[in-house]
Parts: structure tokens; C-alpha cells; sequence
């Protein structure tokens, strides 16, 4: 993962000293829902309609969250609606990253070369971590949700 703090790109974030050891999660910044009539779902603000052709997944095979979004909606036979880009399972000094690996892809639908790009896009003064997966609105140009329990139950 990344951190962007005001829109900009950061490498120092990674607390090494604290007691416990272990990683907090922020809470995920872009909780925006999909419904049938574009109303609001639990979270976020409405105007999100489900539409084929209009909703793109970001993944990494190397993450498990982004991995049960996949299943989901294969299991929901949801491929030929909603489209996925794979970033490259090595997470750089930049986060992650469309590159040359097998099964990756480059961003179809935007052309970034990294994933924190994407939440620039969305949102030029996005502060929080960059994580997959990412459902964008291809419509609306921006992140709906990045939050892997809420958008398998979208699906």
C-alpha cells in the first residue's frame, strides 16, 4: 500500500516504532453504493446506477480482498459487465502499478501507470491509503467504493 496525503504521493508513512506491532486499517474513504434506482446505499451518496458496461474493477491477484471481489463476480456471471484491470503483483516505492507480468494489464480505461493516480483522479485532494480492490464508475469518472465486503455485496 501507498499513502496520499492532500493529493501528493508519500513513502514515509510506515509507523516502525509503535508497542504493539501490528496494522490499523483506516476505515476506506470512498463508500459510495450501486443500487438498481441510484439511491443511496448504506453509505456514501446516491446517483450510482447499476448499468452493464459502466463499472470497472481494479485487482491484484496478490491481494486477498480484491481476489474474493473477482470470485464474486464470477460466480455471479457479472464478467461480461463489469470489466477488471490487474495491476502488477509487486508492490513498488509507488504502490501498485500497471506493468509487464504475466496476468497484469495496463489500465484500459484510464492509462495510469499507478494505481495512486487513479485516486487522484477521483479525488485531487484524496488523503488515505491506496489499496485494491477499486470499483470505478467509468460514467462519473470516479471511485465508488474500495472497500472489498461492500462491493461483493454490491455485486
Amino acid at each position: 500500500m501507498s499513502l496520499m496525503v492532500n493529493g501528493q504521493l508519500r513513502d514515509d508513512w510506515f509507523d516502525t516504532e509503535t508497542g504493539s506491532g501490528e496494522f490499523l486499517r483506516q476505515d476506506s474513504q470512498f463508500r459510495h453504493w450501486v443500487t438498481v434506482n441510484g439511491e443511496p446505499g448504506p453509505s456514501g451518496e446516491g446517483g450510482f446506477v447499476a448499468a452493464p458496461g459502466r463499472y470497472h474493477l481494479y485487482v491484484s491477484y496478490a491481494c486477498p480482498w480484491a481476489n474474493r471481489t473477482l470470485i464474486v463476480r464470477a460466480l455471479k456471471k457479472l464478467e461480461p459487465v463489469i470489466s477488471v484491470d490487474v495491476v502488477h503483483p509487486d508492490m513498488g516505492p509507488k504502490g501498485w502499478r500497471f506493468g509487464d507480468y504475466p496476468g497484469a494489464t495496463g489500465d484500459r480505461v484510464n492509462g495510469a501507470g499507478y494505481l495512486y493516480e487513479i485516486y487522484q483522479q477521483a479525488d485531487p485532494a484524496y488523503t488515505g491509503i491506496v489499496t485494491v480492490p477499486v470499483l470505478w464508475d467509468r460514467q462519473r469518472r470516479t471511485i465508488v467504493n474500495n472497500e472489498s465486503s461492500e462491493i461483493i455485496r454490491m455485486l
